[in-house]
């Protein structure tokens, strides 16, 4: 009977138990070993020669696993958010984003949460294994507004997956390292990845611009108040003790909104009195001073 290994006799091992094999490919929803990053991955891809609607521009291909640079980290995706920048990619409309990238294929998403697998050289922040949220601003980092200044501002600045090709809706998501937050451990995977694009603008909106910011008592109109940007707006509104006023097109989502923390809500078919400012009639030219 072969000889067991104690602290005595320490040269003495058994072998482990093998692992799964590695595989180049996994299956959606089959989580790799923790730190393999497979060739290959599943990507809900767009095309410039299928821009049209999410359902049939957005079609599900292998692709390669992408490589990272020194301060980039691959992301193993747990759950991507859906922003209507995917829908515009999708079209098109305004523009093509293969005229911003010139990439062969597009990954749309600009929300994730997921697990560090791979991190580049330079990065000191993230390692493997770590559960993290991704926020959507990029930018080249070497100008005064990324360093000290208001990163929104640098020439540089893009929002990942609609600028650049290689968004969330991926196994694998390729980000800059500064754009990586930890994951806050109460929240479940898909509550981790819906919020940082459309919450980030809604209150740099309301209060990224002092000394013009919400205050406690101010009275807010929200326009589209039961999508993703004003849902986001009603609940910062409400917790800073202001009074949201949430615009509907469907009375249906009167309920929704009102739950959110707004104090009333305008059903704005109910009325005609929307327009730009010049076709109403007492519209009169500010004269300049």
């Amino acid at each position: 009977m072969p000889a067991q290994p104690t602290a005595l006799n320490p040269t003495e091992t058994t072998e482990k138990p093998a692992g799964p094999p590695l595989k180049d490919l996994y299956d959606v929803g089959e989580i790799p070993p923790l730190g393999h990053v497979p060739k290959k991955m599943h990507a809900w891809a767009i095309r410039r020669d299928r821009h049209g609607p999410p359902q049939s521009a957005m079609l599900e291909e292998v692709v390669d696993t992408p490589d990272i640079d020194s301060d980039e980290v691959l992301v193993l995706v747990m759950a991507a958010g859906v922003n209507y920048n995917g829908v515009w990619a999708a079209l098109g409309t305004p523009i093509s984003p293969f005229d911003v990238h010139k990439a062969d294929y597009h990954i749309a998403g600009s929300d994730a949460a997921g697990i560090v697998y791979k991190v580049g050289r330079r990065v000191t922040r993230f390692k493997v294994g770590d559960e993290v949220v991704v926020h959507c601003n990029q930018d080249d980092g070497d100008d005064e507004e990324c360093n000290g200044g208001d990163p929104m501002f640098s020439s540089s600045q893009r929002i990942w997956g609609y600028e650049t090709p290689d968004g969330s809706f991926a196994q694998f998501a390729r980000v800059q390292a500064r754009q990586l937050m930890p994951r806050p451990k109460h929240l479940t995977w898909e509550e981790s990845a819906c919020y940082t694009l459309t919450l980030a603008t809604a209150y740099r909106m309301l209060f990224g611009h002092r000394p013009h910011i919400l205050r406690p008592g101010d009275n807010v109109l929200v326009w589209g108040a039961s999508g993703g940007l004003g849902s986001m707006a009603i609940q910062l509104i409400a917790t800073a003790g202001a009074n949201a006023i949430g615009v509907i097109s469907d009375d249906t989502k009167r309920e929704f909104v009102l739950s959110l923390g707004a104090k009333g809500v305008i059903n704005r078919r109910e009325f005609d009195c929307w327009a730009p400012c010049h076709r109403f009639r007492m519209w009169k030219p500010i004269a300049p001073i």
